[in-house]
């Protein structure tokens, strides 16, 4: 799959608030180094900049078209083109960052505990993923995906996606990693204009 970063930004302020609500609730007071991770056009990483003064904030993508997108926006930041599942990088660091990209990684199980293996003593592992697979614009697609002649080229479209465990099963996964785990679940409306066409832009 492929991501456009110019695409990606139209929705800019839809996309950008989750990432706002979940730094809100960060508590690592201060920082010297954040990683965002999944950082998409850097529209999550610009947030970490004023929120962290004085810390070294890099962001990496799987994406070579995101991560060209910001270089462009934010130049003084590093950005690295590295799969989640590939980084290699043990820090430590006192912020990793993953705003609406860890539904595309499998095995949570297995990823969780080793990011926060890779927290610093008292740092924030900070994750927010869209759980919207059984909302009926996604089920819908589903259905049209599998009913019709293209049904055998859209066949593994499905399962790029990591299917998610509920609050417990996420708490249960972090908490023998971390001093304290907090999970909650939000659902924003957003309001497009242009009736169906504005939900498929």
């Amino acid at each position: 799959m492929s991501w456009s970063a110019k695409q990606y930004v139209a929705f800019e302020d839809e996309r950008t608030r989750p990432a706002r609500d979940l730094l809100a609730a960060i508590p690592t007071p201060e920082a010297r180094t954040v990683v965002d991770i999944g950082c998409g056009p850097g529209n999550s990483t610009e947030l970490l900049v004023p929120r962290f003064p004085g810390a070294q904030v890099r962001g990496l993508d799987s994406s070579p078209d995101m991560i060209e997108a910001a270089r462009k926006r934010l130049p003084q930041l590093r950005f690295d083109v590295s799969d989640i599942d590939a980084w290699a990088d043990e820090g430590p660091f006192d912020v990793i960052f993953a705003n609406a990209v860890l539904q595309w990684v499998p095995d949570h199980a297995t990823l969780l505990p080793a990011l926060a293996g890779k927290l610093a003593p008292g740092g924030s592992l900070a994750i927010q993923m869209p759980d919207n697979l059984n909302e009926p614009s996604h089920r819908l697609m589903r259905e049209v995906a599998a009913n019709g002649p293209w049904a055998g080229k859209l066949a593994g479209a499905a399962g790029q996606r990591t299917e998610m465990a509920d609050a417990s099963g996420y708490f249960s996964m972090l908490r023998p990693h971390c001093s304290r785990v907090d999970v909650w679940r939000t659902t924003y409306h957003h309001p497009l204009p242009g009736g169906a066409a504005g939900v498929v832009e």
